[in-house]
């Protein structure tokens, strides 16, 4: 059986993020993640995500593996964090992680403290701690902008906090703070809020990539169909197909 932190706090839709956070241990299978966004390092994996995907375009590399990055370490933090009420001590000397075969992240080893009590709705430890490092290392191996990692790490955060607010599992309160701070250009101590308005609203009737109706959809597009292995999302700005307004005749 997996030793998973938290474990109860996911249900539904986040169960598959459970056993991603993990106590800290013994583990081969672990690369500590100050090592892990050094130059080679990064290559290494990327490379190893590039060849087991058939995609060799190394900004659309970048971008896909870095989904995975954010949506298993950012989804996992929310979760266990407004469900124990406490943030959690993220630091790059604190994490290790563990990559599949294919080189995207299965779970990360931290520090099994209790971390700082009346505080779960506090994201500072993940943005400056790991994601602001993280996206500077991966913009800096492909020369893709920092905002299209940013923009993939929100729309994560925010499809989490969707989840709780329909689950109404987490406490209330913090989750109207993180919900608060997503519609803030800058964080309650005016630090940068890479979370701020991951999606941007639609007009009535428009379509999104897979034909569906919405009302909203990503405010940037993640760039993974530079490499002809990838489609345009079906939420990318790009793929929305918008109503024809007729014009008014006479």
């Amino acid at each position: 059986m997996v030793a998973a932190l938290y474990p109860s706090y996911f249900h539904d839709n986040l169960a598959g993020f459970a056993d991603a956070l993990r106590p800290a241990a013994w583990d081969p299978a672990t690369v500590p993640m100050r090592r892990l966004i050094e130059p080679a390092s990064l290559s290494e994996r990327l490379a190893c995500f590039s060849a087991a995907h058939d995609t060799y375009e190394p900004r659309a590399a970048a971008s896909q593996w870095s989904k995975w990055f954010f949506s298993r370490l950012g989804i996992a933090t929310l979760v266990a964090q407004l469900g124990s009420g406490r943030a959690l001590p993220l630091t790059l000397d604190g994490l290790a992680l563990a990559s599949r075969d294919d080189g995207t992240p299965a779970y990360f080893r931290l520090a099994d403290t209790p971390g700082t009590a009346h505080a779960g709705h506090d994201l500072s430890a993940l943005i400056d701690e790991v994601f602001t490092p993280v996206v500077n290392a991966l913009s800096a191996h492909c020369r893709l902008a920092p905002r299209v990692f940013w923009s993939n790490a929100s729309t994560y955060i925010a499809w989490a906090l969707d989840e709780l607010d329909r689950q109404a599992q987490a406490p209330r309160a913090p989750r109207i703070a993180v919900r608060d701070l997503l519609s803030r250009r800058d964080r309650p101590d005016g630090g940068f809020n890479p979370f701020y308005r991951a999606y941007k609203r639609c007009p009535p009737g428009t379509m999104d990539g897979d034909g569906r109706p919405v009302d909203q959809c990503r405010r940037l597009c993640c760039m993974r169909d530079l490499d002809a292995r990838w489609d345009l999302c079906a939420n990318c700005p790009r793929a929305m197909r918008f109503p024809v307004l007729e014009r008014a005749s006479g």
